[in-house]
């Protein structure tokens, strides 16, 4: 399969079984820009045969144009048609007894013709014992898929088979694709790319995060210089207003409050924005886990879900005025640098969390897990919590920084714990800097110390 399946076996066994089917079926693929949609595809169709045609944005009747131009080139004797259903009766003709039709980024059609899913609806329902037909839609809005989508194509939605939504690589996922490479990297590839393919793509394993850093943002040249910007600028139009807004969450302004007296802007203004942000994944509205200490909690927190906007917002966007007086090394060093371990906890947080599911779903936890969640304390936050029916919980913390683990980080946790009211019977602590002596030097089977180079 190779190194680009790496995280999307369950996607393409899916479209196999779909393509292997004696019945026709309709799947929709989708994923933010840069998931690995075309990759995937690629792979699936590869050894088939099929139609292809990515739906540029246009006006309805070039997109028309477009199609059948695409459509002639693959089947010479093709006869051009004025509309979908024209269109996909000569495609069945052409075809033989096997239609396979992808179309990316599908949303550009519906946005144009109300015909075109109706004449898709109408192609799979196609009751023909001499034809299978496969139908294969991506789109890269899946703001629009999840929330817009079935309201604006009615009756036509009945006629999909499967909603496939590729999602970014885990921690699990990368450590397969750099089987060389040492976990720390692994790590801050995975905290600044979020995992996304695309981005991956463009990360060189045999260099450090600061070479990578500088060669990918913070050179004249690098191509992820404008990437993050660029992205909000395709996804709103008062992108200015959005940059503003994930600037102030990702130097740490996570409320709404806050980022209302920083900018100015009003408080039900900035609400509707932060709803689309959410919609369209790069934001997430946090709850602290409820375990009875409610008093000492944060609540009402925000905080940027996609890392590499995240990483650009936080690190580069604020002294961004000054990426083309330094050079990129002094950039780095001066304005990421400090603060980079810091940044890095989320990362290792999630890669936390990974680990503790895959235990989980392996029964080997101490407790059945019913609930998780994390807790947002004024004194603290409480990174991983996983509890039985009962209330008994199992904590962990993910350290990251130059320093071991120590007894009195320890100490602090369990503080946190007994004011956040949980019941915790095992302690996981999770460090990318190793554990002092005195923690190594603990005998309890409840406290279980885990190193980076361990995941």
């Amino acid at each position: 399969m190779g190194d680009i399946m790496i995280g999307r076996e369950e996607q393409l066994n899916t479209l196999t079984g779909y393509y292997e089917s004696d019945k026709n079926n309709l799947s929709v693929l989708y994923g933010r820009y840069g998931i690995g949609k075309t990759e995937l595809i690629k792979e699936f169709i590869k050894d088939k045969s099929h139609i292809y045609f990515h739906a540029a944005p246009s006006v309805a009747f070039e997109m028309i144009n477009s199609f059948n131009r695409v459509i002639k080139e693959q089947f010479p004797d093709y006869k051009e048609a004025s509309g979908y259903q024209g269109i996909f009766s000569g495609l069945t003709t052409a075809a033989g007894n096997r239609l396979l039709l992808v179309i990316e980024d599908f949303q550009h059609i519906v946005k144009v013709d109300d015909s075109f899913m109706e004449a898709v609806a109408a192609l799979v329902r196609t009751r023909n014992p001499g034809l299978k037909v496969m139908v294969i839609l991506t789109s890269s809005s899946v703001s629009w898929i999840e929330n817009s989508m079935v309201k604006t194509i009615g009756m036509s939605a009945m006629a999909i088979n499967a909603f496939i939504k590729l999602k970014e690589l885990d921690y699990s996922d990368m450590v397969s694709l750099y089987p060389k490479c040492s976990t720390t990297m692994i790590l801050h590839c995975y905290g600044v790319t979020g995992g996304v393919p695309l981005y991956l793509n463009r990360w060189n394993p045999n260099e450090s995060a600061r070479d990578n850093i500088c060669r990918l943002f913070l050179r004249n040249d690098g191509i992820f210089r404008n990437e993050a910007e660029n992205f909000i600028k395709d996804e709103f139009r008062e992108s200015s207003v959005y940059n503003t807004i994930l600037k102030c969450i990702a130097t740490g302004l996570q409320k709404l409050n806050e980022i209302h007296e920083y900018t100015g802007f009003g408080r039900d203004k900035i609400s509707v924005y932060l709803k689309n942000l959410i919609e369209r994944e790069i934001v997430e509205k946090v709850f602290s886990y409820d375990a009875g200490g409610n008093e000492l909690t944060r609540k009402g927190l925000y905080r940027i879900k996609d890392d590499f906007i995240n990483f650009w917002f936080g690190f580069v966007y604020p002294y961004a005025g000054l990426l083309n007086s330094i050079a990129p090394e002094e950039f780095y060093d001066r304005y990421i640098a400090p603060g980079f371990d810091e940044y890095m906890q989320e990362a290792f947080i999630k890669v936390a969390g990974e680990f503790l599911e895959i235990m989980s779903s392996m029964g080997r936890l101490k407790y059945n897990v019913e609930r998780k969640g994390r807790w947002y304390g004024k004194t603290g936050d409480i990174h991983l919590i996983f509890e039985d029916e009962a209330g008994n919980g199992i904590v962990g913390q993910a350290y990251t920084g130059n320093e071991p683990v120590t007894l009195k980080d320890l100490e602090t946790l369990k503080e946190n714990v007994n004011l956040a009211g949980i019941n915790a019977g095992q302690y996981y602590l999770f460090s990318s800097r190793g554990f002092s002596e005195e923690i190594m030097s603990i005998q309890d089977d409840d406290l279980v110390r885990i190193r980076i180079e361990d995941l």
